[in-house]
């Protein structure tokens, strides 16, 4: 599969790549004249660029063709995650972008280790979006996600989703075979979800779910709760 850029429009005939993305297709990847790419405005539109000049080691136009644009895939999947500690929360943003999530909410749950304060809230929303990118571009990706503002209260989300799916280890019942169109998923911190902030979920239309007897990490438990969310659309090939 041909190595995925993003770019921030496509333009009809001609493409020149320079920065870090020039260098790394020019140094890191050694593209030459005739070699193909695919560039993406990672909003649907794609096109293939085929390497006309080599202009330095950062530097790189191509002659681009086969333009498309791609449908934003459905059903949208969201997931509401709790800070994990440290960098392990850059590890869950990259695993759940690679298997398909859409859109990320960073969430200051109650029982969270990690405060964002105003400082943090905007270099950690930075971070998490320049982890999803990467991870976008090495899934080949052409809908790229979002992670949107830090969330406080999970009431800020209200009459945003079609379904909620809170996944909790005293849950009774696993994921619904239904999957709707646009569908959030709950992943609470390591310390879990308080009564209280379960209670607002509930109000929400939120519903509790589990997958099998054993409690994931939370940094891991967004990519899991997601591909079993997949496993049920018509994304995965079903639904």
């Amino acid at each position: 599969m041909l190595h995925l850029f993003k770019v921030d429009s496509i333009p009809a005939s001609n493409l020149t790549l320079s920065g870090d993305a020039g260098r790394h297709a020019a140094a890191a990847l050694r593209l030459r004249v005739g070699e193909q790419v695919r560039f993406t405005d990672g909003v649907g539109h794609s096109a293939i660029g085929v390497v006309s000049e080599v202009v330095s080691k950062s530097e790189l136009k191509f002659e681009l063709n086969d333009h498309n644009f791609h449908p934003q895939p459905t059903p949208k999947i969201s997931v509401l995650q709790a800070l994990p500690k440290g960098d392990r929360a850059l590890d869950a943003v990259e695993l759940m972008v690679e298997v398909g999530v859409d859109e990320i909410y960073p969430w200051q749950a109650a029982r969270c280790i990690s405060n964002w304060n105003e400082d943090k809230k905007i270099t950690g929303v930075k971070k998490w979006q320049q982890t999803a990118d990467a991870a976008a571009a090495q899934a080949r990706r052409v809908w790229f996600p979002v992670v949107q503002d830090l969330i406080n209260n999970v009431s800020e989300l209200a009459g945003k989703f079609d379904q909620i799916i809170v996944m909790h280890e005293e849950a009774l019942t696993a994921i619904p075979n239904q999957i709707a169109a646009n569908v959030l998923i709950v992943i609470g911190p390591e310390g879990s979800i308080t009564d209280s902030e379960r209670e607002q979920l509930q109000k929400l239309g939120g519903i509790e779910a589990r997958m099998g007897e054993s409690i994931l990490r939370s940094r891991h438990a967004g990519i899991a709760a997601a591909a079993a969310v997949l496993a049920k659309s018509r994304r995965w090939g079903n639904g």
